[in-house]
């Protein structure tokens, strides 16, 4: 009996060793009808990115179509999901990966060789809209915001107005340049936008109190790795919650925040970036790079940020209420940032670049990050819903938007401890006006 026990377990042994050898490889290798591997692919081949780039260039066509901008949101879902059957069929996506997600708007799914993509049933000058007043949200304009200029939307409080005036009058007593920002502006390329003139304006302004100051509107994934040569860089693009399926055996679903560039996927560079691609630190939405928190953590994983704030702009930067997600802030805080902020939820457009405004000229001034952006809600409101009734909104989105930091509050700019504002002397309105003049 013994003996015919033994034999059984050692049956049951040899079956489970022909089974492991025969899936395994069997779930490496699945074609476009099968799932998602667990293990990313050690490299990316020429022949991986060529697949990506036919699937990709598909949907663009989709996306890019006078069509899909015509669509309603059920239209263009329903055209996604037929795109992605065609590219299944054809062995360029795996079908047990597609994921939709309607109340994020988008289509998620993995290129066969382990990448991850996704269709966006949104378009960027939607979101726009989606995040001010607009919309399919039914958000009516608040007063006369929609006919705004930067110089009337964003008025100089007192205090910043006298910084502004002393710095003319006291040039020779304050250090030429209190620090280094970069602006990396990725909401859309800049050509007939409404955004960027507002953008043009803060970096004209913050030159002009010593904050020196870089715009870049053709934001790169190799320009996120170089944050560390700023002390405060500011993160002006879309964001999103990007939810995928993941395992073999047993399906996962997993979801983080992302930020969207308008940076286009090539062949070539898909190539260059192929092992943050299979290790899903970078990921495709309609063709376009956008990276996850595991981007920065291994961009800094030696710490290269020391010192700097990182200042975050994007919709659900840190995730949305009830599921508050802090794998962002964590990222570049163990990537040496001494300061992050961003925001929980989608954020009105005006509100957010109004507090990044109000905090940015204030730590200019010389107060602590943590000082100026207390200013800046003192003065904007707590939350974006807060600013939005206050301009006279009467249908403001679902959930509020609101700003949170990380690290240390007490971080500053290099500006001098006396540099204050009873020691300012009162200059002549022409001083003030140069300033703004070249500002505009």
């Amino acid at each position: 009996m013994k003996e015919q026990r033994h034999r059984i377990l050692c049956a049951v042994c040899a079956l489970a060793l022909v089974l492991t050898a025969v899936l395994a490889p069997a779930a490496w290798a699945a074609d476009g009808a099968g799932v998602v591997q667990d293990t990313a692919k050690p490299t990316l081949t020429t022949g991986d990115a060529a697949e990506m780039q036919q699937a990709d260039a598909a949907v663009t066509a989709l996306t890019g179509s006078d069509e899909y901008e015509q669509m309603s949101r059920e239209e263009r879902l329903t055209a996604a999901l037929a795109e992605l059957d065609e590219l299944t069929r054809k062995g360029l996506v795996r079908r047990d990966s597609i994921r939709t997600d309607e109340e994020n708007g988008m289509v998620s799914f993995t290129y066969r060789c382990g990448v991850l993509g996704g269709i966006l049933l949104t378009l960027p000058d939607e979101l726009d809209e989606m995040t001010f007043d607009a919309g399919d949200n039914g958000l009516r304009a608040p007063r006369d915001i929609a006919q705004r200029t930067p110089r009337t939307e964003m008025p100089l409080t007192d205090d910043v107005r006298q910084a502004a005036e002393a710095r003319q009058y006291r040039e020779n007593a304050l250090p030429e340049t209190i620090g280094r920002a970069a602006i990396y502006y990725a909401f859309d390329n800049t050509v007939n936008s409404s955004r960027f003139p507002y953008y043009s304006y803060m970096q004209g302004f913050w030159e002009g109190m010593g904050l020196r100051t870089t715009m870049n509107t053709r934001v790169t994934l190799s320009d996120l790795r170089r944050m560390n040569k700023y002390d405060l860089c500011i993160l002006s693009a879309h964001g999103a919650y990007y939810t995928y399926s993941y395992g073999t055996f047993w399906k996962h679903t997993r979801t983080e925040p992302i930020i969207l560039l308008t940076e286009a996927s090539t062949l070539y560079k898909d190539i260059i970036y192929g092992f943050d691609l299979l290790a899903h630190r970078i990921i495709k939405l309609n063709g376009l790079y956008c990276v996850t928190a595991d981007f920065f953590r291994n961009a800094y994983r030696s710490g290269q940020l020391s010192n700097t704030i990182i200042y975050s702009e994007t919709c659900e930067f840190l995730g949305v209420t009830n599921s508050v997600d802090e794998s962002m802030a964590e990222a570049l805080l163990a990537g040496g940032a001494r300061t992050v902020l961003g925001y929980v939820n989608n954020v009105y457009t005006v509100y957010s670049r109004s507090m990044l405004w109000d905090t940015v000229n204030h730590l200019a001034m010389g107060q602590t990050i943590g000082r100026a952006l207390a200013h800046a809600k003192d003065t904007y409101g707590e939350n974006d819903i807060i600013w939005y009734t206050e301009q006279g909104g009467r249908r403001p989105h679902a959930a509020a938007a609101y700003l949170v930091l990380y690290g240390d509050e007490n971080a500053r700019l290099n500006v001098p401890e006396n540099f204050s504002l009873e020691e300012r002397a009162e200059a002549a309105e022409d001083m003030l006006a140069d300033v703004l003049e070249s500002a505009a």
